[in-house]
């Protein structure tokens, strides 16, 4: 006699069953490791993507206060390397540099302001703390270029006054000549 073995379809249905969700949970299981460790990695990709914009910022701050301590002569051959540098690599790090040392005094003020404008108008091309640098060193050229045109229009009103001034004193001074003839005239007639 043969022995057959019978499955209890019961049995057989419920042990699949439980072999099925086990399979599939370490299926998850590892695919959840991987999928964290994709993601820390991208993670730490992402704080390190995050971190170079602020490392950029912190050189660019510190070339600003080694500019700073040059002297005349030393500046303009700073701003000449950083024209070059620019324009080997046209870089937003090397254009914001290059504006840096223009905006210094003896530099290009309005060059400086003509190379920061497209960055601070577009924003989505740089990352947030390059923009934030970028637009403060726009707005304080800016302002200074406002009020070096100030000063240079009331030095122009001053001079017309004083112009005015000079050509008031002459006409009082010939006015007072005139008097004083007319009073030496009236002095010779009256005898």
């Amino acid at each position: 006699m043969m022995n057959l073995i019978v499955i209890n379809p019961d049995k057989f249905g419920l042990r699949f069953f439980q072999g099925f969700v086990l399979a599939m949970m370490l299926v998850l299981i590892t695919g959840c490791a991987g999928v964290n460790k994709a993601a820390r990695q991208s993670t730490s990709q992402s704080v390190s993507d995050a971190s170079q914009p602020i490392r950029s910022v912190q050189a660019l701050l510190i070339y600003f206060e080694q500019l700073r301590q040059l002297s005349a002569v030393d500046l303009t051959k700073e701003i000449e390397r950083a024209r070059k540098n620019y324009q080997r690599d046209k870089s937003v790090f090397y254009q914001l540099q290059y504006a840096m040392a223009l905006s210094f005094p003896g530099g290009d003020a309005r060059h400086a302001q003509q190379l920061l404008e497209p960055i601070v108008k577009d924003n989505l091309q740089v990352s947030r703390p390059v923009h934030a640098l970028a637009v403060l060193l726009h707005t304080n050229i800016v302002e200074r270029l406002r009020l070096e045109l100030l000063n240079q229009s009331q030095a122009n009103a001053l001079q017309m006054q004083t112009l005015r001034a000079d050509e008031f004193k002459n006409k009082l001074g010939a006015l007072r000549e005139i008097e004083r003839k007319m009073l030496q005239r009236d002095s010779v007639v009256k005898p």
